[in-house]
């Protein structure tokens, strides 16, 4: 029974501080941790699979970080050894450039291997929130996974309009009014239904009835 108040403090502690800027960094972390637990008590695969890849997710996104940052400053400390006497855009075309285009090699392969984790995350996270509403039987938890595909159709409804306004004004895009105003009204929602969903989360985690 401690164990169980155990995950249920972790987990809407992580989703908890979700919601929180800066805090949120390490929520991943808990969330999936509490996941993986609840998983374990409960038998439930599905349950330790999100927990696990949200942990994978983080730890990725931390290397990531650190090779994004160490790349930045690799390149800055090589410069001066780069220029020596020669100019400096011959220099970066001689010297730098090679060291450049590698790291944005490695950049882009990063990136759209942290975007296939980030996916799989949301559709396990997604897919748990609907069996633990059942296992746990806490409506809390269906909640939060309606919340999040709302959010989700409203994501696709903003790139969808972003973009026809391409192809039928390209030169609209290029407006900040139309960029700020127009587009970021489409946002709002999705801001508000993902701090709904955290939130739910939070509390179908604190008043899960975990065994």
């Amino acid at each position: 029974m401690f164990m169980g108040v155990e995950m249920s403090l972790l987990g809407g502690i992580g989703y908890v501080l979700n919601i929180i800027p800066l805090a949120n960094i390490v929520a991943p972390l808990l969330i999936g941790v509490a996941w993986y637990q609840v998983g374990s008590r409960t038998g439930q695969s599905l349950f330790r699979a999100t927990g696990v890849l949200m942990v994978v997710t983080f730890l990725a996104s931390v290397g990531f970080l650190v090779f994004f940052l160490g790349s930045i400053i690799g390149v800055i400390m090589s410069t001066p050894f780069a220029i020596g006497g020669e100019n400096f855009s011959t220099a970066v075309a001689s010297a730098l450039l090679p060291q450049i285009m590698g790291y944005l090699a490695v950049f882009l392969a990063a990136a759209v291997t942290l975007a296939a984790l980030g996916l799989a995350t949301f559709v396990l996270e997604l897919g748990s929130h609907f069996r633990a509403a059942k296992v746990l039987n806490s409506v809390w938890f269906r909640r939060a996974a309606v919340a999040r595909i709302v959010a989700l159709v409203l994501v696709l409804v903003f790139v969808a309009v972003v973009l026809a306004l391409a192809v039928a004004e390209p030169g609209a895009l290029m407006g900040a009014a139309v960029v700020g105003g127009n587009f970021l009204l489409l946002l709002l929602p999705v801001i508000v239904l993902m701090l709904l969903a955290n939130i739910f989360s939070a509390i179908a985690f604190f008043t899960a009835n975990i065994p």
